[in-house]
Formats: structure tokens, C-alpha cells, sequence
């Protein structure tokens, strides 16, 4: 429920509301989802240098067809 972002210039932020957590893309950009916030605070790939806290899930929904 915490996440830390280190950034390139030293400097730490820290998100500690409940529900907050990140998602990494494999582009180099960090989304870090805030507790009850509609958008992500984002860093740009040459921002950030590490992450560490809640990894946010993945919400996506899989069907799957059952023979009988």
C-alpha cells in the first residue's frame, strides 16, 4: 500500500495511501495509481530509477469456453 519511487536525481517519493501501487511498462514508463485518484501520476522513462511497493494486479478477465 506504499510505493517508493527513487528518481535519477537522488530524490525519493513516497505514495502512502491505501490502495496506491505501480505498474511498470515495457516502454520505460512507471504508472503509480493512487487510492481513489481517477488518473495515474506517471514518470517518463529517464525520470525514474527504481520502484519498490504494491505492484498493481492485473484486472483482466478471461472467458473460457467448458465442454460438457
Amino acid at each position: 500500500m506504499t510505493v517508493s519511487v527513487t528518481r535519477h536525481d537522488g530524490g525519493i517519493d513516497k505514495y502512502m495511501r491505501f490502495g496506491d501501487a505501480y505498474v511498470k511498462h515495457s516502454d520505460g514508463t512507471l504508472d503509480v495509481f493512487r487510492g481513489g485518484a481517477k488518473k495515474p501520476y506517471s514518470y517518463s522513462p529517464g525520470e525514474w530509477s527504481d520502484v519498490q511497493g504494491d505492484q498493481k494486479r492485473s484486472t483482466g478477465r478471461f472467458w473460457t469456453r467448458r465442454s460438457i
